[in-house]
C-alpha cells in the first residue's frame, strides 16, 4: 500500500445535497479556482443567469426539449425515460446533457419529489462546471493565452439504468469533463417501489451492513496482485469508510456494488472502485 500524504488535501465530490447545494458549490468553485491559476473573480450574477436560462431552453425550446422517449419498462409499473436532452455550445464551453425522469411508478408523490431533485441537482452540475469553464479560460487568458488558441471544455451529463425489477429501481447520474477528471461525480439512485422510499446499505443488509460490507471488500482485496494492494492508501480502514451514505446500486443479479469514488480508498491511478457484496 501506498502513503496517502501528497494526496491529503485533495477534495474528494460527494453526492450534492439537496439542501446545502449551494454552499458546496462555491467551496469547491474557490478551491478550483485556485488550482488552476491562482485568484479569479467571483462568478455569481452569470450562474444565477446560466440557470435560467438553462431551464428555460429545456421547457420552451423545440430544438433543446425533445419528445421523451422509453428506456427501460417492466411492465405497467415502472419506467425510467429520458426527459429532456440538451445541448449547448459556445467559445469556452459545451454542453451535453440527459436527464431521465422516473414515471408509472403507482407513487405520483415519489415521481415528484425524485424528478424534481434530480433535476435540480443536474443543474447544479451544469451550472458549476460552467463556473470551472470560465475560470479556465480567464486563466488561460491571463498567463498569455490567445482566445482562438483556447480548447472549449466538454462537460456531459448522462445517466445509466443498473437495475428495474417490480421491486427496485436503480440507477445512476453521472457528470464529467474534458478539464478537471478529479472534479467528476456520480449521483446514486436506489428506490424500493413498494415503500416509495430511496434505501440505504442499513436497510438492505441490516444493522450490521458495516461488517457485512467491510469483511466482503476485504476478501475481495485479498484476492487482489500486488500490485493492485499498493494502490489503496497506507492507512486505509475499509469499514470506516463504510455508512449510510456510502454510494452503490443494485446489479441485474439483485446484488449489492459498493462504490468507492476516485481517491476515496487508493490513488488517482487506480479509479473509481467497485466491489460486489457476496
Amino acid at each position: 500500500m501506498i502513503d496517502r500524504s501528497d494526496y491529503r488535501n485533495i477534495e474528494i465530490p460527494d453526492e450534492l445535497d439537496v439542501v446545502v447545494n449551494g454552499a458546496m458549490l462555491e467551496g469547491k468553485r474557490l478551491r478550483r479556482k485556485n488550482k488552476v491559476v491562482g485568484v479569479f473573480k467571483r462568478i455569481g450574477a452569470t450562474a444565477a443567469a446560466f440557470v435560467f436560462v438553462f431551464i428555460a431552453l429545456l421547457n420552451i425550446s423545440p430544438t433543446v426539449a425533445r419528445a421523451a422517449y422509453q428506456v427501460h419498462i417492466i411492465g405497467d409499473l415502472c419506467r425510467i425515460v429520458t426527459f429532456r436532452e440538451y445541448h449547448f455550445e459556445d467559445d469556452i464551453k459545451y454542453i451535453d446533457a440527459k436527464i431521465p425522469k422516473i414515471e408509472n411508478t403507482g407513487k405520483s408523490d415519489l415521481e415528484k419529489r425524485i424528478n424534481l431533485e434530480i433535476q435540480k441537482k443536474i443543474n447544479d452540475c451544469i451550472v458549476e462546471n460552467e463556473e470551472v469553464a470560465k475560470d479556465y479560460y480567464e486563466a488561460f487568458i491571463e498567463t498569455g493565452g490567445k482566445p482562438e488558441d483556447f480548447t472549449p471544455i466538454g462537460i456531459t451529463v448522462d445517466y445509466e439504468i443498473k437495475c428495474v425489477n417490480e421491486e427496485y429501481v436503480s440507477f445512476v447520474i453521472s457528470q464529467y469533463e474534458t478539464a478537471f477528471n478529479a472534479y467528476n461525480h456520480e449521483i446514486y439512485y436506489n428506490i424500493d417501489l413498494e415503500s416509495g422510499r430511496i434505501f440505504t446499505l442499513k436497510d438492505w443488509l441490516g444493522n450490521d451492513y458495516k461488517q457485512i460490507v467491510a469483511e466482503s471488500i476485504e476478501k475481495t482485496i485479498d484476492g487482489w496482485t500486488d500490485e493492485q494492494r499498493e494502490m489503496l492508501w497506507e492507512d486505509i480502514s475499509i469499514i470506516d469508510l463504510i455508512s449510510e451514505n456510502t454510494d452503490f446500486y443494485i446489479d441485474q443479479s439483485n446484488r449489492i456494488v459498493v462504490v468507492f469514488a476516485r481517491y476515496e480508498a487508493a490513488c488517482g491511478a487506480a479509479g473509481k472502485l467497485e466491489f460486489i457484496i457476496r
